[in-house]
């Protein structure tokens, strides 16, 4: 067998039990209590779990708490109120511990009558099977009055086959357990007690004319004091229903105040943390915009690095397509040139052979020109004259030669213009010098007309602009016409005497 299981009063185990009853159902209470003053307070979300949170904690410290109280001296504690009972209940209170304890006072016993028999514990049936999970007490035999551990059972006691009768005739006291309310452990304990001892004194007969006065006094004092053990629950029930109500305000004002408080540090906390993030916020961005601009920069360098050695190979590829472009061309080219040469010196050689026939021909006909012109000059001179002279300059021109037209161009041009345009305002009579020096200030800063067919008049400056505009178009005979003038040649010739 193992060690027998300790031995515990089944008025502890109640009170203990009773203890842990009313802890558990005030602190339901108090979570009732914080639930309603949630849903009072609906801007408070969190309340609610807040508190059942805590009163959930509460609970399993209370369900697990190993140290807890022992109220096994709550008995003791209470034994001194027994004085107010009468003498009698008193005196037999006092002889029902010693019993119980297992004292022997032979001198009480002797001198209420003559001495009793101790009550043996009852014998109970070994082949008895327990519920289920229910262990059967094996230990020592438990004394009157005393249950099993929790978690064992005692067998149901032998029944007696011959149960004694209480004899007839006899008085029987009353019981007083049915009577009185079993609403408290402690009083329903003593009337249990009582009723033993009246079943004690109805197994002696001898003792029950002076029993029964004093269990009458015992039953009216357990009534007296259940009643004032209601009376004192009622009023530790208004007790405990103000202090609660006191402590419901007090943890009211607590939790608004720890709420306010908790409020005000999370906005505190919101704010800290929004300048944090704030600020962690920029330096990221910083960073990762300089991280992208350096980023960039490598790209762009990248990218123009190989931009220029695609243009570089593109030049390079687009100078080769050139070169054997301009080869081809040049190959071309030089084909066509040599073929071309080829024709140019063929024709040379024709020209050649041409000019060479020619030759003699032109200075045949030079020979003859420069004739024809002293011829021209002389009978110009001899028929056409109004006055006798020579022509011995006329006869050099055969030898001399005529002036070419490019060169009659340039003398007309910067020769015989300017100094027409010096005498063209000097009059026709009277004509001195102060006549010459104000017609050359006076064609100075009149500006000369363009030459051009556009100058319509009779002038010597509009005669001088077409002139010069057939000159420009290489008609040397329509110049000459438009200067054959005698206006125009008196003052040719003022001019001309003029410059020399």
């Amino acid at each position: 067998m193992g060690p027998s299981p300790p031995l515990v009063h089944p008025t502890t185990n109640h009170r203990r039990n009773k203890r842990h009853i009313q802890q558990t159902l005030l602190l339901h209470f108090l979570l009732l209590l914080l639930i309603w003053f949630d849903q009072t307070r609906p801007t408070v979300p969190s309340l609610a779990d807040r508190a059942r949170k805590a009163s959930q904690a509460i609970i399993t410290r209370v369900e697990r708490n190993p140290n807890a109280p022992d109220f096994s001296t709550v008995g003791n504690r209470s034994r001194p109120r027994r004085s107010s009972f009468s003498e009698g209940v008193s005196e037999l209170a006092k002889e029902v511990e010693a019993a119980l304890r297992g004292e022997s006072k032979p001198d009480v016993v002797s001198g209420r009558g003559p001495k009793r028999d101790v009550e043996v514990p009852p014998q109970y049936e070994k082949e008895w099977t327990p519920p289920k999970g229910k262990q059967l007490y094996t230990g020592p035999p438990l004394p009157l009055g005393f249950e099993p551990p929790p978690g064992y059972v005692l067998p149901p006691p032998k029944s007696n086959k011959e149960p004694r009768e209480p004899p007839k005739g006899k008085d029987v006291l009353p019981l007083l357990a049915p009577k009185l309310n079993a609403s408290e452990p402690v009083i329903a304990q003593l009337a249990k007690t009582i009723d033993s001892l009246a079943a004690f004194v109805q197994a002696n007969p001898s003792a029950l004319d002076s029993a029964q006065g004093v269990l009458s006094t015992a039953q009216i004092d357990l009534e007296k004091l259940g009643e004032r053990l209601e009376s004192a629950k009622a009023e530790e029930r208004k007790k405990l229903e103000k202090k609660l109500d006191e402590q419901a305000k007090e943890y009211e004002d607590k939790l608004l105040g720890l709420e306010m408080e908790s409020r005000e540090k999370l906005d505190k906390q919101e704010e800290d943390w929004k300048g944090v993030f704030e600020e962690e916020r920029r330096k990221i961005v910083a960073a990762y915009r300089q991280k992208l601009e350096k980023e960039l920069e490598t790209q762009g360098e990248i990218i123009n690095q190989r931009l220029k050695e695609e243009v570089m190979a593109q030049g390079i590829e687009l100078q080769r397509r050139w070169i054997r472009e301009i080869k081809v061309r040049v190959e071309a080219e030089r084909a066509g040139r040599l073929a071309k040469l080829d024709s140019l010196s063929t024709s040379l050689k024709k020209l050649e052979r041409t000019t060479a026939d020619n030759a003699s021909y032109l200075d045949q006909n030079i020979r003859i020109h420069g004739l024809l012109s002293a011829l021209r000059a002389t009978v110009r001179q001899a028929l056409q004259g109004d006055e006798r002279r020579g022509f011995r300059d006329e006869l050099r021109v055969p030898d001399e030669g005529v002036e070419p037209r490019a060169d009659l161009t340039e003398w007309f041009t910067t020769s015989v213009a300017p100094a027409v345009r010096k005498a063209a305002l000097v009059p026709d009579t009277s004509a001195g010098v102060l006549s010459h020096l104000a017609s050359s200030v006076f064609s100075a800063l009149r500006p000369a007309p363009a030459p051009s067919l556009a100058s319509s008049g009779n002038d010597v400056l509009s005669r001088i602009a077409r002139a010069e505009y057939y000159l420009s178009l290489k008609d040397l005979d329509s110049a000459t016409r438009r200067l054959t003038n005698s206006r125009l040649a008196e003052a040719i010739g003022q001019g001309l005497a003029g410059g020399g």
